[in-house]
């Protein structure tokens, strides 16, 4: 195994997070080099709705024109359909600029050039395989893989970017799959749908809900979130299994592929929920995934991604000025107080979606108040501060006013 000088940063994983994290660090005038199994662009099972929030994200970043060279396709709001078909529709009127839908193979590798021209070395092809410690246990570097074999590649701070798998996360024994809420994806990508328009969709039934972010006029990324056990049925049958669950569960969006075609095999992923205990240790941070996923009814993935690289890249600049070993603990303060809230709101929203008669009841009232919808759906976006929700005055608003 061969041994490699001492790195200022290396980020292990080259989506959205890490991708970000290594890009801001790298334009405060760090040493960084990025790490990730896969070759770009690659596929990646998301829902590909990216809320506005992002756009502000991607300016600090330097990446916001060449992803609007890409043309993705804009959201200007969601419309949410309770299980007895009750819709209601939200806007992002108050937004700056709308939401957009992009497929995450051209996102992330728009993201992935941005880092190399910020000055980011970047390894395609390298799997991370394992967290190099120090003698008092500390993040000192990783073990890597490139197929021309093993290698250590040590560095002063660790930022583990890796996803739901992450090594370096599992091997800190900070991540693990949440205990009660076991849920997976399966998504499938649709030519010729009808209806869609520049706006998001949620489909809530019992046991489950399926979302529909609108990629162009006509084609739509399809992803439907059931249990763990409803997935077993699958067997060796994906793709039979989606479209029968599609049929049973959601027959309003069945007629709607009725003249569409499945492009490809469906995709599943899960389980969804991932919890983390911190998101700092002694010479490491966890972005992204790897820092904890919340089961994503209201969540927004990519804007978290970036948001959370903002904090972490901000927390480790000022870290790494000090000598010795970073004090990275400033970021899961940072963190919390950034997400407690929205992470708040996605609960509640999960105890709604597992009480179809409450579902039903909030969204009959939301179609009444589209203020309402409109703060709600806003909270989604990451535009109106998630507490504002949270305010007694708001859910006796929503619930009975």
């Amino acid at each position: 195994m061969s041994d490699t000088h001492t790195r200022e940063v290396v980020v292990a994983g080259g989506g959205p997070a890490g991708a970000a994290t290594a890009i801001f660090l790298r334009r405060t005038g760090h040493d960084v080099v990025l790490l990730d199994a896969a070759r770009f662009p690659r596929d990646k099972v998301c829902g590909e709705s990216v809320s506005p929030e992002a756009w502000r994200l991607l300016e600090e970043l330097g990446a916001a024109p060449a992803v609007r060279a890409l043309e993705p396709f804009p959201i200007r709001g969601m419309t949410l359909t309770s299980p007895d078909g009750t819709a209601f529709r939200g806007d992002y009127s108050r937004a700056p600029a709308p939401g957009f839908a992009i497929r995450r193979e051209r996102f992330d590798a728009v993201l992935l050039a941005t880092a190399r021209a910020a000055g980011v070395e970047v390894r395609e092809g390298t799997r991370v395989t394992g967290l190099l410690r120090g003698p008092a246990s500390d993040a000192i570097g990783v073990t890597c893989e490139n197929g021309r074999g093993p290698e250590n590649l040590r560095a002063r701070l660790v930022v583990a970017a890796e996803g739901r798998h992450s090594v370096i996360a599992r091997s800190l024994g900070l991540l693990r799959e949440h205990r009660t809420l076991r849920r997976f994806a399966v998504r499938g990508y649709w030519e010729g749908m009808q209806g869609l328009q520049e706006r998001g969709e949620m489909h809530v039934a019992r046991g489950g809900y399926c979302g529909i972010a609108p990629l162009s006029p006509t084609l739509g990324n399809v992803a439907l979130v059931v249990a763990a056990a409803t997935l077993r049925r699958a067997g060796g049958d994906l793709e039979g299994f989606y479209r029968q669950e599609l049929q049973n569960r959601w027959p309003r969006i069945a007629e709607r592929l009725h003249p569409a075609r499945l492009l490809a095999q469906p995709r599943a992923i899960g389980p969804l929920a991932l919890e983390a205990r911190a998101v700092s240790a002694p010479g490491a941070l966890l972005v992204g995934d790897a820092a904890g996923f919340y089961d994503p009814f209201t969540g927004e993935g990519v804007t978290l991604a970036l948001r959370g690289a903002e904090l972490a890249a901000d927390v480790a600049h000022r870290a790494l000025g000090a000598p010795g070993t970073p004090d990275l603990s400033a970021y899961d303060r940072a963190r919390d107080a950034a997400t407690r809230d929205k992470f708040r709101i996605n609960r509640l929203m999960q105890a709604i979606v597992g009480w179809p008669s409450l579902g039903n009841a909030v969204a009959r009232r939301l179609a009444r108040r589209p203020d309402l919808a409109d703060r709600l759906v806003g909270i989604a976006g990451d535009f109106v501060p998630a507490k504002t929700a949270l305010d007694p005055a708001f859910a006796w608003q929503l619930l009975w006013a």
